[in-house]
């Protein structure tokens, strides 16, 4: 071997040492011509390998097939020349190398590699598998049905059992989605890690596990393979897939998550199939949004001009068909943009699958749950309006109350009997009582007379029509109305005694029916017990026992009376009014709960049961009686489902985390997995501020219960998904436990150093600069049981495969160990520096990219705290030293100074300097705050606070003030 040849070959061996883009390419391209001079054969393939590398990593694929067609004539002219080894790897470069991806590479130059190279692989002795293989995969490009068929029917021949990506995906494409699993059976099981491999088998599986009805699969896949391909651009289709997966199971806000990290690639890569890919599932997803009336929403997209979902909808599908496009003019037929074109104008599956991952698109989660004014139908005739009206006030229908309003307004200026006007009186006080009741104690005076004026009207008209019982009733309304006055309770029970005293002598005139009887008692007891909240004029179990003799007193009525429904109603009234009078967790409120729910089931009313059964729901969960605390809470979903009006999705999520947080606390992890994603659909139907931190609740106990069964990768990506949003969360527990859980399963899957960074990071994140150290200690023994490392040599494998976010966390750790190890001061510091410094680049650089980078925020503020307490403590601890050598943050000052002169100039102005800095930290940290937009005042005021008290120390003490 001469002197020049050994040369390149060390040269070449150096070339990956180079980062990849085009200095590494450039290097490449060099010693290819080097090689090519040297006529040495082997030599020059190993230099045309190492380019086409260079050019694969660096962004410039479409550069690598001319080198690999290069290559190949010359092993075709004499493959002698070449030896086994070099022999092998050019052939063995076929295994990976393709220009099917690239509409630039003529479809003569593919065909002709693929027709001649199962010579060269027999005369290599390979096997013939990988030929069949790209033959299979150039007749389904092509749309070559009947070819492609052939070649499946040849493969078991070929490699029987082989789980391939490509020919499970050509199954599915046939609709043969059961065969397609069980080809992928092996890695989706996870017994086959090949290098890729997993990621793409469970990124294609996704719609075929849903459209077979196997959905718990498909979300545990999407979980799972989605945390696999996360942030990486080489792996579009598989992120297209999951993407497509999320717009055709209602999960379009999780997809639009998914899309805004990878939105820079929807505009560039070295991949033109896979950019395709791409492309068709945000068409899919944005078209999905746009059907939802979100077209005018912010979004994520490329580089350039903010985008709105309509305009990256338009700017998506016009690179899509530009893209099919010159695949079809490639290949001389239309069967790419076909497929383009049917993927990205699929329907959804389903209507909503839930993932246990909260979305960023609070519009479309409010509108997962909507109510409607009630408005009457088209034929606007008066009589049929108030024929509909008496009929939803009947049956006790929530649409009732609306019906009358637009009743009360169809009436002005037309001439109605008097029993109309009285109920029309009747119905506006009701609607005017309801007001003052959501204001609570003490409406304004207009208010309280409006409501007055109207039940004093009606019951003048039911008096003037003969009808002194509904009279009565009336007052006995306005009675309760007046309770809410100020200083009104004397007055209020007054004229309620009034009210009961007139319906008793009716009803014993046989003037009053028992439902009459029934309100008057009901509303006497309410006004007590209004009056009670503020007066204190009768006890609590004064006023249970008003309640309970007007439930005892309807439902004997019930029996016998014709108005049966309307008792069973006001029963269950009662019932639910007195069960408020009763301490919570007894057995005595489970009871008239109970009593309550069954009342309006027997009235026909299950609307009015929802909430009745979801407060029994919540006792008996209180109670810890687990299996009753389910049945209530699936006898109020099965209510809801008689319509009724709205249903306040918060007080249905809050009965679920109950149920979710009992089940995990017996290790019942099915049932917890199961109600904790029922708890989180419906907080995603509240608006954002006001269940997001129940929302995180419920997901972290899901996360917890897949943690439980080893469902590790699962409950990692769940955990994750909430931390960026953790400043929501109001307290440092929930957010100690999920740094704990994802520590758990990051140590399931192996991944002990990053496992360690979670421990540490859970007291960081609360703060607690000196008081981490047991979670410290765990730490350490968690990166200390790593299989066949150490703690440094694990803390240097995750600096390696880390990201900016990995490395700052590792920083941090080592800045901790430090510090509680009594490491050289300054040093936590500057590890605390550096981690800054890494933050800031990549938040930069994501900025650049149009993305939010609300993550990396997160990080940034997460290393500003512990920075800035090391500066201070740095500073107080210069202020306090004796001693004649010291360091500042900045180097080694040599100070010389008596112990008795402690304030020597010098040390003076290097304790000033050390403040000044920690002042200045503190006021960049509040504008950088400032700079992040909403949601972010809090943590700058503790920033501004900080300052304050930096600058205290700066001025000194100060002199007492007459």
């Amino acid at each position: 071997m001469s002197a020049l040849v050994k040369e390149i070959r060390q040269e070449l061996a150096q070339v990956v040492t180079v980062p990849a883009g085009r200095a590494r390419s450039s290097r490449a391209e060099a010693l290819v011509d080097r090689a090519r001079a040297t006529a040495d054969a082997p030599l020059l393939l190993n230099a045309m390998a190492t380019l086409m590398s260079a050019y694969d990593r660096g962004d410039e694929r479409g550069r690598m097939f001319e080198v690999f067609d290069q290559a190949l004539r010359l092993w075709d002219e004499d493959p002698s020349l070449f030896g086994v080894r070099a022999s092998d790897r050019l052939v063995g470069e076929f295994e990976w190398i393709s220009g099917l991806d690239h509409p630039e590479v003529p479809l003569a130059s593919i065909e002709r590699w693929t027709g001649g190279m199962e010579r060269r692989r027999a005369l290599a002795g390979l096997p013939r598998r990988t030929v069949r293989a790209q033959e299979f995969l150039l007749a389904t490009h092509l749309g070559d049905h009947v070819r492609a068929e052939e070649l499946l029917r040849q493969w078991p021949a070929v490699d029987p059992g082989r789980p391939d990506t490509a020919l499970g995906a050509w199954h599915v494409r046939q609709g043969r989605d059961a065969e397609a699993l069980r080809i992928w059976e092996a890695v989706l099981a996870g017994g086959d890690d090949r290098a890729g491999e997993p990621a793409r088998v469970l990124a294609h599986s996704l719609l075929p596990l849903v459209r077979l009805g196997r959905s718990d699969e498909a979300r545990a896949h999407h979980l799972r393979g989605y945390r696999l391909v996360r942030g990486k651009g080489q792996v579009l289709e598989e992120i297209g897939h999951h993407i497509e997966f999320c717009a055709l199971t209602g999960n379009e806000t999780r997809g639009l998550d998914i899309l805004g990290r990878h939105a820079v690639h929807l505009d560039g890569g070295s991949n033109p199939a896979k950019r395709l890919s791409l492309l068709e599932s945000a068409v899919l997803l944005l078209r999905r949004l746009a059907a939802l009336g979100l077209g005018a929403e912010p979004v994520a997209g490329p580089p350039g001009p903010a985008w709105t979902v309509d305009a990256l909808l338009l700017h998506c599908d016009r690179e899509r068909g530009t893209l099919s496009a010159r695949f079809d003019r490639r290949n001389g037929n239309t069967a790419v943009s076909d497929r383009s074109r049917a993927r990205s104008e699929q329907q959804p599956l389903l209507e909503s699958l839930p993932l246990g991952i909260r979305g960023g698109l609070p519009a479309l989660a409010r509108a997962t749950i909507s109510g409607g004014e009630w408005q009457p139908g088209p034929v606007r005739d008066f009589d049929q309006v108030l024929a509909e009206a008496r009929r939803l006030r009947d049956s006790g229908h929530p649409d009732s109350r609306a019906a009358w309003s637009v009743l009360d307004q169809e009436a002005a200026g037309r001439s109605v009997d008097g029993c109309l006007r009285a109920e029309l009186a009747a119905q506006r006080g009701l609607r005017l009582a309801e007001e003052i009741v959501q204001v609570g104690i003490w409406p304004s005076d207009e208010d309280l007379a409006a409501a007055m004026d109207a039940f004093e009207e009606a019951a003048e008209a039911f008096r003037a029509s003969g009808a002194p019982a509904e009279a009565a009733v009336n007052r006995a309304h306005a009675a309760l109305t007046l309770a809410y006055g100020h200083e009104r309770g004397e007055e209020a029970l007054a004229l309620a005694d009034e009210a009961e005293r007139a319906v008793r002598a009716l009803a014993e005139a046989g003037s009053a029916t028992p439902r009459q009887v029934t309100a008057v008692l009901l509303a006497r007891g309410r006004t007590a017990d209004v009056v009670r909240s503020v007066d204190d004029v009768h006890s609590l179990g004064e006023v249970e026992r008003f309640f309970t003799y007007a439930a005892a007193y309807a439902e004997a009525a019930a029996r016998t009376d014709e108005e049966s429904p309307e008792l069973r109603s006001l029963a269950a009234q009662a019932q639910r009014a007195a069960a408020d009078c009763v301490f919570p967790n007894s057995g005595r409120r489970v009871v008239l709960l109970r009593a309550c729910s069954d009342n309006h089931l027997l009235a026909g009313r299950p609307w009015d049961a929802v909430e009745p059964f979801l407060e029994l729901a919540r006792e008996l969960a209180g109670l810890r009686e687990r299996p009753a605390a389910e049945a209530a809470a699936a006898a109020a979903y099965e209510a809801m489902g008689h319509g009724g009006g709205p249903v306040d999705p918060e007080s249905v999520g809050n009965v679920y985390l109950l149920l979710a947080r009992l089940a995990l606390e017996s290790a019942a992890y099915e049932d917890t997995t199961r109600h904790a994603l029922r708890a989180g659909l419906w907080y995603e139907a509240c608006a954002p501020e006001q269940a997001s931190r129940q929302t995180a609740l419920a997901y972290l106990a899901l996360a917890e219960a897949y943690c439980g069964t080893g469902r590790y990768e699962e409950a990692a990506e769940v955990v994750r998904a909430l931390l960026p949003d953790a400043r929501n969360w109001h307290g440092g527990d929930h957010l100690l436990r999920a740094r704990e859980v994802l520590g758990r399963s990051l140590r399931g899957l192996g991944e002990h150093p990053t496992a360690a960074q979670q421990l540490v990071e859970g007291a960081e994140r609360l703060g607690q600069a000196y008081a981490c150290g047991p979670y410290y200690a765990a730490g350490l023994r968690e990166t200390a049981e790593a299989p066949e490392t150490g703690p440094e040599a694990a803390y240097q494998e995750a600096w390696e495969n880390g990201s900016a976010v990995d490395r700052a966390g590792l920083l941090r750790s080592r800045a901790r160990q430090s510090e509680a190890a009594g490491g050289r001061p300054g040093h936590a510091a500057s590890m605390l520096a550096k981690a800054q410094s890494l933050l800031e680049e990549a938040l930069a650089e994501a900025e650049g990219r149009g993305e939010q980078g609300e993550e990396l925020r997160g990080e940034l503020a997460n290393t500003w705290q512990p920075l800035g307490e090391f500066l201070a403590a740095e500073a107080e601890r210069l202020a306090g030293m004796d001693v004649t050598r010291f360091e500042v943050m900045d180097g080694t000052c040599e100070i010389d100074w008596m112990e008795d002169t402690p304030y020597e100039p010098r040390k003076t102005a290097a304790v000033r300097e050390a403040r000044e800095k920690v002042l200045a930290f503190h006021l960049r940290v509040a504008d950088r705050f400032a700079s992040f937009g909403p949601g972010w005042e809090e943590y700058r005021a503790g920033a501004l606070s900080a300052a304050t008290e930096a600058e205290l120390k700066l001025r000194g003490p100060q002199p007492p003030t007459r």
